[in-house]
């Protein structure tokens, strides 16, 4: 199928990078410290953190690969996005208050302090690999769906999309990140708004719609996804929104604890919430595009949506949806990744004297040069097998998330755990995380072909099962049988001290003139989003098309006039 973008399409994208560019060079000037670089201040208000640590967990790779699976097995593609809600849930709850009571700047500086340079070394390097290949993939994910609507090369695609997230990254920093966010939810949230009603109305309204579909999509589990596989999920997934960079520095980026929390709760009612409205137009593609699997990949599923139920003029609301929302996770890693370079690499062991202003063009640098991995990686990627692309990413996760992320967090709640019991940790779990990848790439090409695909999930979730538990294992043991030193002992007192210790009123004090920047500039971007929307609408030739842009902008640009009264009441 051909698809094909109209004028009206490209005000909206071209102009959303604009607008995207403008708010990295607003903020460009305002990054004078690593702190404000890589942790905004820490006067991020806690909304807009909740929001960006919303979408952290989204990228076009998260709309194609849920689609595909909604597509073929109905609800359990919800039923694995909903695992989120409790990982936000058990961050707002356990870890929001640790992250930001630890006081830092970047997620592994704590671990000097709590246990050693060695362990704080380990971790700033090992968690790197996974986060740089899923955002490759992320990336590439976006690329097919700008391939696919403007007709140009796959390796330009990805060119575009790399060079625009490391661009604005290097400019604005965290700061320019979480706004950015916030534009990226506006923009998605009109995206999965208007396609369920359009998908629902062509079935002839919800109800018809729901009934429509076969009453096996409506299973909780389905396909290969049996309970196994998805509690296995919800692991890695409590896991990494807690332990992953870019959603940690969303706890310790705002003010204080209450914030924090805050943050992790309103993360957790955005994803229950926009969930199934996001999921649930491909689940009603089964019956209105029953044919699809077997003449199209299933993976463009959302891709043949988004073109066959929209009118001209609305196409674009969606790319470039779909685009804000991958540069909101890669963003977010990158900012996280450089900053773990930055300070814990280049500051602590080549430059102990470097200046602040020193720390930021370095932590430029490092995004740029990350992103050129990124980009490359991504090119790569499109010369090769594509596969399952959630396989692909829930097999990269189920190897290298447990040893990397959980003695991490494990080093927030365990006073007992020890240096030498993280390092065991970690080794323990990475080698069962090659040794369960082997032995499973080795029975599956002795299997039966026809059973393969059932047989590899079951083993996915086994080796899932078994890396957390050789790595609980391993910090258990080392920590038991290994010598801690005096010293050591003494700096985990200190460190749960801190972590006893609220956030003082002056520590979480947020600047009158941060809070009035940072009001404008969101206030400005939501007119702008309503202004593209309305020019959009003049141009398109579509009178369905010209209401719904010029209503939607128009009511965007209402509700920017009074945002900057409302905002200082809720931060």
């Amino acid at each position: 199928m051909t698809m094909h973008l109209t004028r009206p399409d490209f005000v909206v994208i071209f102009g959303y990078f604009a607008l995207v560019l403008w708010i990295g060079l607003y903020f460009r000037r305002r990054q004078k410290t690593a702190g404000d670089y890589f942790a905004g201040g820490h006067q991020v208000p806690w909304w807009l953190a909740g929001i960006s640590h919303y979408m952290s967990g989204f990228s076009a790779f998260t709309f194609v690969v849920y689609s595909e699976i909604a597509y073929r097995y109905g609800g359990v593609a919800i039923v694995l996005f909903w695992t989120s809600v409790p990982a936000c849930l058990l961050g707002g709850r356990v870890f929001a208050a640790r992250w930001r009571r630890a006081r830092i700047i970047t997620p592994v500086e704590f671990l000097e302090q709590r246990c050693s340079l060695t362990v704080r070394q380990l971790f700033a390097w090992s968690a790197i690999p996974a986060k740089v290949f899923e955002d490759a993939l992320k990336i590439f994910t976006t690329a097919l769906f700008l391939s696919a609507g403007m007709g140009i090369g796959l390796k330009s695609s990805v060119l575009t999309c790399g060079v625009i997230v490391v661009v604005y990254t290097i400019l604005g920093g965290l700061l320019a990140l979480v706004v950015t966010d916030y534009l990226q939810f506006l923009m998605k949230a009109l995206a999965i708004l208007l396609l369920l009603p359009l998908a629902a109305w062509r079935l002839g309204g919800i109800t018809q719609a729901l009934h429509a579909a076969p009453p096996q999509l409506w299973q909780a589990h389905g396909g290969p996804y049996g309970w196994p596989y998805i509690v296995s999920y919800l692991l890695i997934v409590g896991i990494s929104y807690n332990g992953s960079w870019s959603f940690a520095q969303k706890f310790y980026s705002v003010p204080d604890e209450k914030s924090a929390k805050k943050a992790g709760y309103l993360a957790a009612a955005l994803n229950f919430v926009g969930t199934p409205i996001m999921l649930l137009p491909a689940v009603m593609a089964n019956r209105l595009l029953p044919d699809f699997a077997t003449q199209q990949k299933p993976q463009d599923v959302y891709v043949h949506l988004i073109f066959g139920l929209l009118p001209a003029g609305m196409i674009g609301i969606i790319v470039a949806a779909l685009f804000s929302a991958t540069m909101a996770t890669v963003s977010a890693d990158l900012n996280a990744i450089a900053s773990v370079l930055t300070k814990d690499f280049y500051q602590r062991i080549l430059r102990p004297a470097a200046t602040e202003r020193a720390l930021v063009t370095a932590g430029r640098v490092i995004t740029l040069l990350l992103g050129t991995v990124i980009i490359a990686i991504s090119i790569w990627l499109g010369y090769t097998s594509r596969g399952s692309l959630f396989h692909i990413m829930v097999t990269a996760f189920g190897v290298l998330l447990a040893p990397t992320l959980l003695p991490l967090l494990a080093t927030l709640l365990f006073r007992h755990l020890t240096s030498n019991g993280v390092i065991a940790g970690f080794t323990c779990g990475m080698i069962s995380g090659a040794a369960t990848l082997t032995a499973k790439t080795l029975y599956l090409q002795r299997s039966d072909v026809t059973a393969t695909q059932a047989l590899d999930y079951k083993l996915e979730a086994l080796s899932i099962f078994v890396n957390i538990a050789m790595t609980c294992m391993g910090m258990a043991l080392g920590s038991y049988l290994l010598a801690i030193s005096q010293d050591e002992k003494q700096r985990t007192a200190a460190f749960f001290t801190k972590l006893a210790t609220p956030v003082s009123a002056a520590e979480s004090a947020v600047s009158a003139e941060h809070a009035s920047s940072s009001s404008r500039i969101i206030r400005l971007s939501t007119a702008a989003v309503g202004a593209l929307l309305i020019i959009s609408g003049l141009l398109t030739v579509s009178m369905q098309a010209r209401w719904m842009d010029v209503g939607i902008g128009g009511l965007l640009l209402i509700f920017a006039i009074p945002f900057r009264r409302s905002l200082r009441k809720v931060a």
